[in-house]
Order: structure tokens, then C-alpha cells, then sequence
């Protein structure tokens, strides 16, 4: 039961530490500071800069608030509320505390390597997982549902299908458990990782620096040279645009090195004035939040109608190209 009780504590220390006080003011400063940086003669007062209305209003943005309360508060609540039935008040307390004694008797040497080789490996299998949800079809029509948003705000990183979902569970179990097996191998005993409101502590120092802008109007650029390294806001902007150009770019969470080693990479040179979203037939048939969970279904059961019909009518063509001989 202790291990239920950590996993449903995880599930709400990693969407609360997304706005934690730490990484919003830290978002809030870089966003300033990106104020700061414009030309005076052009530069418009600081609230205007930050909470346009336009943005902020937007009946995209409107739609990521109602859809994070249904699909982050209400399902959570029930998910907690259920986990705490099943383990009893006290047994999370109890396993967070045995997490800590745990962390106390690991070598720290241990719990860094641990941390590192965890946050790097769960990275790189990010990539390819986000990778494979944009370049296999059927992937995709779930994924699309995280795309459609026409303008970003911090809510919309978590506008995600339960599917999507189901395939960043999974991609997580693969990826934490052959380090953590590797680790238990070499190290056998106690073995924790530096975590921070219970995420990684590499993962939170990058949320520290303006993870939360990824998904904003704010145009935040790392320069060419860290841009190689770190992902930026601003690249993660353009993995959002629906120019062409931007297409199969920048699938990297937080490092930059997987898309700059499998040819993915897109540094922006300056200021790119994007358009977001998808096409305007699947937006129109997603906005609502009954629309954003059923159409990706209804789209995936006609892909996979169309591959079958497609199927059926090569194997007659080949049939009937047989008999013609």
C-alpha cells in the first residue's frame, strides 16, 4: 500500500510544484526582464505586457482553464480521494517519511549520479516518445489535442488527452525503472533521488528557468550557443507554430541535444511572429471540453477504418493483377 500511497502524493506534488511560488516568480522575473529589454520608444506598461487581454481572455485560453479544472482538479481529487480510502490517512505521510530516511543512508555520490543519469535518460526518452506522437498517425490524433490551443498560456501545457497521457506513464515506468534496475544492480541498498515538491531536482532547476514561459506569449530565447543545450521558451513556441517551416522541430523537453544530434533542432535567429495551433477543421470540432476528450477517439477509429479500406483494396488490386497474368 505505501507504494499506491507515493505514486497518488507524486501525481500531486508534480502538477502543484508546476505552480509552485519558486518557478512562477522565477517566470515572472524572466518575463520582466524580457520587458525591460525592449525598446523604450515601443515598450507598453509591464501589465499590459504580461496579461493581455487578447492572450489571457482568448476563448483558446478560456478553454485550457476549464478543461486543467475538469481533467487536473476534479479527476485528481477523485483519484486522491480514492488512494486515501484504500491506504488510510496516514500511510503517505508514513511512506514520505521512509523516502527521506532512505535518502539520509544513500551516499550522496549515489543519489547525484542517480539523479543525473535518471532526469538524462527519461529526457532523451521524452524526445522520442513526443517524437513518435507527431510522426505516427495514430499517435498524433491525440496528440493534436495538446497543439490546438491558437495562443499559450501556462495552463495549456497541461491541455493533454488521456491517451497522451497513458503514453507519458508508460514512457516514464520504461525509462525510471531500467535506471533505477541498472542503479539497484551496481548499487544494491537504499537509493533516492534529489527531488524538489517531489520532482526531480534537475527537472524543477529547469522549471526555474522559465519552464512556465514555454507555454506564454513571452518570446524568451537562450542565443544560439545555449539554444544547442537547453530548450527555450521560444523554441518551444515554434514547436507549437503551424508554419511549415516549423514542422518536426524541437521535440526536446528540456535538453536541446536530442533534437541537435537527430537533425530536429530549430534555433531562431530572431523574434519569429508565429500563428499556433492546427488545422481549423479539428479546432472548431475541439473547442469544448467534451470536444478535446471524444474527437481525438472518432479521429483514430476513421484513421484506422481509411488503413483497413486501404489495405483491403491493394490486396484485390494485387489479386486481380494475378489473374490478368
Amino acid at each position: 500500500m505505501n507504494e499506491l500511497a507515493v505514486a497518488i502524493a507524486a501525481v500531486f506534488m508534480k502538477f502543484f510544484s508546476l505552480f509552485h511560488w519558486v518557478p512562477l516568480g522565477s517566470a515572472l522575473l524572466l518575463a520582466t526582464l524580457c520587458w525591460f529589454m525592449q525598446d523604450k520608444g515601443r515598450r507598453e506598461g509591464l501589465i499590459s505586457y504580461l496579461f493581455p487581454k487578447s492572450v489571457w481572455l482568448h476563448r483558446s485560453a478560456l478553454l485550457d482553464y476549464r478543461f486543467v479544472l475538469f481533467d487536473k482538479l476534479v479527476i485528481a481529487l477523485l483519484i486522491g480521494i480514492g488512494g486515501w480510502l484504500l491506504t488510510g490517512s496516514g500511510t503517505a505521510a508514513e511512506a514520505g517519511q521512509s523516502i527521506s530516511q532512505d535518502l539520509a543512508n544513500a551516499p550522496l555520490t549515489i543519489i547525484i549520479a542517480y539523479t543525473v543519469t535518471l532526469l538524462t535518460v527519461e529526457d532523451f526518452a521524452r524526445y522520442w516518445a513526443h517524437r513518435f506522437m507527431h510522426t505516427i498517425p495514430l499517435f498524433w490524433q491525440f496528440h493534436k489535442v495538446h497543439h490546438s490551443p491558437e495562443v499559450l498560456v501556462p495552463f495549456s501545457q497541461m491541455r493533454s488527452h488521456p491517451v497522451n497521457g497513458l503514453v507519458n506513464v508508460i514512457r516514464s515506468v520504461v525509462a525510471i525503472g531500467s535506471v533505477t534496475g541498472l542503479f539497484l544492480l551496481i548499487f544494491p541498498g537504499s537509493l533516492s533521488a534529489l527531488t524538489i515538491l517531489g520532482v526531480n531536482a534537475g527537472r524543477f532547476l529547469f522549471d526555474v528557468m522559465g519552464s512556465n514561459l514555454r507555454h506564454s506569449h513571452i518570446w524568451l530565447s537562450f542565443g544560439p550557443t545555449l539554444s544547442h543545450i537547453f530548450i527555450s521558451p521560444a523554441q518551444h513556441q515554434i514547436h507549437h507554430s503551424k508554419d511549415k517551416k516549423h514542422f518536426n522541430h524541437n521535440y526536446g523537453s528540456q535538453f536541446a541535444i536530442w533534437d541537435w544530434m537527430f537533425g530536429t533542432l530549430y534555433i531562431p535567429r530572431r523574434h519569429e511572429q508565429l500563428t499556433l495551433g492546427i488545422d481549423a477543421a479539428s479546432t472548431d470540432r475541439m473547442r469544448t471540453v467534451k470536444g478535446l476528450y471524444l474527437e481525438p477517439f472518432k479521429d483514430a477509429a476513421r484513421l484506422l477504418r481509411r488503413s483497413r479500406e486501404n489495405k483491403r483494396m491493394a490486396i484485390e488490386s494485387r489479386a486481380g493483377s494475378k489473374a490478368v497474368r
